[in-house]
């Protein structure tokens, strides 16, 4: 039972560590779109330049957070350190639905749900086959 607390606990972590990994995620996914398109002339579509620094974000920060999760506990819990980090990406994705059809669809809309999607999954595939418990 103590496990399962701690896990729990210390998957309280994730909200601000995931808010922080995908801000610096996005800037950096614009640094490197910046660099395929300018620098290195690459012309990649449009719609790019919103969706992969969203994908960008979502793997940096579902990384960071998984990472994180495993230095405080490595002796997690893999169900209860993935409730709340769940939770608060579903209620995310719903309210970014939600914001998306008052405002209207974009691909900056498409690339933030897809954000969401890659930060629940690349923290759920990495705890899940402890990746980086070692």
């Amino acid at each position: 039972m103590k496990i399962k607390v701690y896990s729990l606990l210390v998957s309280l972590v994730f909200i601000p560590v995931a808010i922080l990994g995908q801000f610096l995620g996005l800037y950096l996914g614009k640094i490197l779109y910046f660099i395929y398109d300018s620098v290195m002339s690459l012309r990649l579509p449009d719609f790019f330049a919103d969706i992969l620094p969203a994908v960008v974000s979502g793997v940096i920060a579902g990384y960071v957070s998984a990472l994180i999760v495993t230095k405080i506990y490595k002796n997690y819990n893999f169900l209860f350190a993935i409730i709340l980090p769940f939770a608060v990406i579903l209620f995310a994705f719903i309210g970014d639905i939600l914001l998306a059809n008052d405002v209207g669809w974009s691909t900056e809309s498409i690339g933030v749900l897809l954000r969401e999607v890659v930060t629940i999954g690349a923290y759920y595939y990495l705890l899940k086959d402890g990746v980086l418990k070692n």
